[in-house]
C-alpha cells in the first residue's frame, strides 16, 4: 500500500492523524451527497419517463388532427390558413439549487391559438390541430426541463463518485498506512532507546561496583 514520504516524527504523526480524520469526514459527507443525488436523479428519471409518454401521446394526437385538416382542406388551403396564425410563445429559465447544483426550471407561456375558422371560411380542423400542437408543446417544455435536470444530476453523480472513490481507495489508505508506518517507527525508536538506556544503566552499575566495595 502506498504511503506519503513523511519523516517519522511525533509532530508529523499528530498532523497526519488530524488530516486523516478530516479526510474521513469529507468522505462521509461526499458519500451522503452522492446518495442524495442518486435518489433525486432516479426520481427525475421516473418523471422523464412519464413525460416522454405524455409527449408521444400528445404529438400523436396533434399529427392526427393535422392529417384530418389536410384531408378536409387540402395542402394549399391549409398553408394559407396556417399563415394567419399569430401565436407567440415566451419562455423564461429560472434555477433552483440542490446540493450546490443549479437545476433549471422552465416557465413557458403558449398562448391559445386564435381561431382560424369562421362562418364563411377557414378551417375548424386546423384550429383543432393548432390547439393539439400547443398542448403538445407544453409537455415538451416539461420534458426539456426534466431531461436537463437528469443530465446535470448524472454529471454531478459521476463527479462525486470519482471523488468518493479517490478518498476511499487512495487517500484514506495512504494516510492510514503512513500513520501506521510512523507509529511503528516511533515505537521502534522507543524500544531502541529503552534498550540503550538499560545497557548504559547496566554498564554504569558494573563500573560502579568495585568502588562501592572499597
Amino acid at each position: 500500500m502506498a504511503r506519503f514520504p513523511t519523516p517519522p516524527t511525533k509532530s508529523n504523526l499528530l498532523r497526519l492523524r488530524r488530516e486523516l480524520e478530516t479526510v474521513r469526514e469529507g468522505y462521509d459527507l461526499l458519500d451522503q451527497k452522492r446518495k442524495i443525488l442518486v435518489l433525486e436523479m432516479m426520481g427525475m428519471v421516473e418523471s422523464a419517463k412519464r413525460v416522454q409518454q405524455e409527449v408521444q401521446e400528445k404529438m400523436a394526437a396533434a399529427f392526427k388532427a393535422l392529417r384530418i385538416a389536410l384531408l378536409r382542406e387540402g395542402a394549399l388551403q391549409l398553408g394559407r390558413d396556417a399563415a394567419g396564425a399569430r401565436a407567440e410563445p415566451t419562455a423564461e429559465v429560472a434555477t433552483r439549487s440542490l446540493m450546490g447544483i443549479y437545476l433549471p426550471s422552465l416557465v413557458a407561456e403558449h398562448p391559445e391559438p386564435e381561431p382560424l375558422g369562421s362562418l364563411f371560411g377557414g378551417s375548424a380542423a386546423l384550429d383543432d390541430a393548432g390547439r393539439a400542437f400547443a398542448d403538445a408543446l407544453k409537455a415538451i417544455d416539461r420534458l426539456a426541463e426534466v431531461e436537463t435536470c437528469v443530465l446535470r444530476l448524472a454529471r454531478e453523480v459521476r463527479k462525486t463518485q470519482r471523488r468518493v472513490n479517490a478518498l476511499d481507495k487512495l487517500f484514506i489508505p495512504a494516510y492510514s498506512e503512513t500513520v501506521k508506518f510512523i507509529t511503528d517507527a516511533l515505537d521502534e525508536q522507543e524500544r531502541d532507546q529503552f534498550v540503550v538506556m538499560r545497557m548504559l544503566k547496566e554498564r554504569a552499575e558494573k563500573h560502579a561496583a568495585p568502588g562501592e566495595m572499597l
